[in-house]
């Protein structure tokens, strides 16, 4: 898209609602502020007027101002590392409690992980909470209008922003404002298992509010647009005429080379022919860690001294997965964890890195896919139909019936390696601008279509009153 569509929004507006106060930097909060960084450059080649970055809160979008950028990156800061925020003596007190009570919940409460909020959970969230409150207190909410775009990219199943979100996005279209929703996978109603009923349920009320406060609906991938349209056509509570348009969107690739300090123990892992091979994840149930450690352990056994590094923050029910990993004998020689490595460190990994093992269960697209493709990895992922979607011919693919099939795909890589004849992936994925010019162009369309529609409805109701 290199030329100005003939009729364009007055204005457009992203929401960040979530994004904007989160410390992480899983797949979600990457696609989001990838969506702001790049819409800014779309819309000055285009001719569009730049898009504002916007929160929701009480009903209403508020427009982010610097100040308030300011206090939610505090509030973010907080939640990546909360040790990091608290006085010293306050982690010499927390270690001593820990060692006379040395258990492992104890740690998690005194002394979370990054990622985690342990006992400082209710202040994050006051003053998360108060930040919001603040904000829509001191600027004036938005007054939508007929020309407007709203662009919801953001995690609008999170419980706080469920009761925000719709009925801004309700009134925004009620002034004739056209509303564009990301929706990134159903797994809490395809894979209940790893959310539990309640998040399942959360997810189910979340996407049909969704549903019917949106114009349009975007797919991050093939799989999932044909999973929502299932979802679409089977759910009574939506009426054939509140359906939205439908489209699908690939996510982008891209990580922009970032400057930054190496820690020593990052290089030396990541030094030498012997380099590990790498997994980039949450610590989740369907991300499938315990796998890849029954395939390495079935190579480990047989005497082979590969390497393994697992990167990513703990996330919910993984208990398990952390005592295995944290007592495993083998923790620090050929198996390693990091938690909390910035994007320069991250970015040292993939480009070191002996290939890239991603055994995910299910996901909506499978961003470390792509990610592990941009540096030219040879990359190993399970055998789903979203990574055969998202990984084409690229990829060395493996059955999750057994670990025993990954670890045999390793063998052979392992020995193509030592002939010295390696055949590494050439497909330069899709940029992170090509992905947002995608996004932008159904959201465009979808646009032209609601107003000509609209244009239309008027002249209907004047001819009738005629």
């Amino acid at each position: 898209m290199s030329k100005k569509l003939s009729r364009s929004p007055d204005r457009i507006f992203i929401d960040a609602t979530y994004t904007i106060c989160s410390g992480k930097n899983s797949g979600i909060e990457r696609v989001v502020r990838n969506i702001v960084r790049e819409s800014c450059g779309i819309a000055q080649t285009q001719g569009l007027p730049e898009p504002s970055v916007v929160v929701s809160q009480g009903g209403k979008f508020f427009q982010l101002t610097e100040a308030f950028q300011a206090t939610f990156d505090s509030v973010a800061a907080m939640q990546s590392n909360v040790l990091r925020s608290m006085p010293g003596s306050y982690c010499s007190l927390a270690k001593a409690i820990c060692g006379l009570i040395p258990t492992q919940t104890t740690k998690k409460w005194l002394l979370p992980k990054p990622g985690h909020l342990g006992i400082f959970k209710t202040l994050h969230t006051v003053r998360e909470r108060a930040s919001f409150y603040r904000l829509s207190r001191t600027l004036n909410p938005i007054a939508p209008t007929a020309g407007d775009m709203y662009i919801l990219p953001d995690a609008y199943w999170v419980n706080r922003l469920r009761n925000s979100v719709w009925p801004a996005a309700a009134d925004a279209r009620k002034q004739g404002a056209t509303v564009a929703t990301v929706i990134y996978d159903l797994i809490p109603l395809t894979h209940p298992e790893f959310v539990g009923l309640r998040r399942r349920d959360a997810f189910y009320d979340y996407l049909v509010k969704a549903t019917l406060q949106s114009d349009l609906l975007l797919a991050i991938s093939n799989t999932v647009l044909q999973e929502l349209q299932e979802f679409i056509h089977s759910t009574d509570s939506i009426a054939e005429h509140q359906r939205p348009a439908l489209c699908s969107f690939p996510l982008g690739a891209e990580l922009k080379s970032v400057e930054g300090d190496v820690r020593a123990g990052v290089q030396r892992i990541f030094a030498g022919p012997q380099c590990p091979y790498l997994m980039v994840a949450t610590f989740d149930p369907r991300k499938n860690h315990h796998y890849l450690l029954d395939a390495f352990e079935i190579l480990w056994n047989a005497g082979n001294p590969i390497q393994l590094c697992l990167v990513g923050r703990f996330g919910s029910r993984c208990d398990d997965l952390v005592e295995r990993i944290t007592s495993h004998p083998y923790l620090g020689s050929r198996l390693h964890l990091f938690v909390d490595l910035s994007d320069a460190e991250l970015q040292h990994c993939y480009r070191n890195a002996r290939g890239v093992i991603f055994p995910s269960i299910v996901e909506g697209f499978g961003l470390p896919i792509v990610e592990s493709l941009w540096f030219g990895n040879k990359t190993f992922v399970s055998d789903t139909p979203i990574h055969r979607e998202v990984g084409g011919g690229d990829c060395c693919y493996f059955s999750l019936a057994s670990p025993r099939s990954l670890a045999d795909e390793l063998e052979r890589w392992e020995n193509i390696l030592s002939s010295g004849t390696p055949a590494l992936p050439t497909r330069r994925p899709v940029t992170w601008r090509e992905s947002v010019e995608q996004l932008f162009s159904h959201c465009l369309e979808t646009y032209q279509q609601t107003r000509a529609h609209s244009t239309q409805t008027d002249a209907s109701l004047r001819s009738e009153a005629a």
